[in-house]
């Protein structure tokens, strides 16, 4: 019994790889034999494949420099702009230095010119004063057609001052009315003025002084008065009130050819 069954074994051995292996799946637990893959043998594994580098990043890099050198000449002509701007502003500095300089010697020319400008200004008003100082005007005497003017003054004259008609005709240069004619049927008519213009100021000043008591001038109801520029004409008036008003305060006053002296002192318009 013995004998046999070693021999069992021994026949088990011999048998083959087959028996022993399904001998052995006996002995496995079912659900183990279940997991085995017999169809299952080892193969050599495959290597991988050994990848070519991409030419991305070197491409990547040539845009990145082309960029960076894009950049650099915007920054080199920003830079050249810059310098460009600093050399119009430095420029223009010059320029305003300079324009100062001239603006400051053109103002003080400007204050020379105003100042010469008012003297001869107060020069040419003067001289015209004084060629004035010759003249007396005539108001208030009747216009008629065709009238002689020198010979009707020349009358007048003759009844203020003791001078004879001879010595009259001598002294007084030019007669004439002022102005264009006004329309008689107009309701603002007045006759125009009369210029008289004497060749000896000391007659001039007899008239001036006597006229103003003639009896003549007050049956013909005219009056001769001193021939005054515009301005002056304006400036009197201006000045004629406070004229009276230092008068009932008991000054002084008095009026001149654009101005006023009260208490000797001079007041002007302005």
């Amino acid at each position: 019994m013995t004998d046999h069954t070693y021999s069992m074994d021994t026949q088990h051995v011999a048998g083959g790889d087959g028996d022993v292996e399904e001998e052995m799946d006996e002995m496995l637990h079912p659900a183990k034999r279940d997991r085995i893959n017999k169809d299952h043998t080892p193969i050599k594994q495959q290597q991988l494949k050994k990848m070519k580098p991409s030419k991305e990043p070197e491409d990547t890099y040539s845009k990145i420099l082309q960029t960076m050198q894009v950049l650099s000449l915007k920054i080199d002509e920003q830079t050249e702009l810059l310098k460009s701007f600093e050399r119009r502003i430095e420029a223009n500095s010059v320029a305003c230095k300079v324009n100062r300089e001239d603006i400051g010697a053109l103002q003080e020319k400007i204050t020379v010119l105003q100042r010469e400008n008012s003297q001869l200004k107060e020069a040419s008003a003067e001289h015209a004063r004084y060629k004035r100082r010759w003249n007396l005007r005539l108001i208030g005497l009747p216009e008629k057609d065709g009238e002689d003017t020198r010979e009707i003054t020349l009358g007048i004259l003759t009844r203020i001052v003791p001078v004879s008609i001879e010595r009259l005709r001598e002294s007084v240069d030019t007669v004439h009315r002022l102005g264009r004619r006004g329309d008689a049927a107009s309701a603002n008519y007045i006759p125009r003025a009369i210029i008289t213009q004497f060749g000896m100021r000391i007659v001039r000043d007899d008239v001036w002084k006597k006229s103003r008591e003639a009896r003549v001038c007050r049956e013909m109801h005219i009056r001769f008065k001193e021939d005054f520029s515009k301005d002056d004409r304006e400036a009197r008036a201006k000045l004629w009130p406070r004229i009276q008003e230092a008068r009932k305060a008991g000054k002084r006053a008095f009026l001149k050819e654009g101005y006023a002296l009260i208490d000797n002192k001079r007041v002007d318009p302005d």
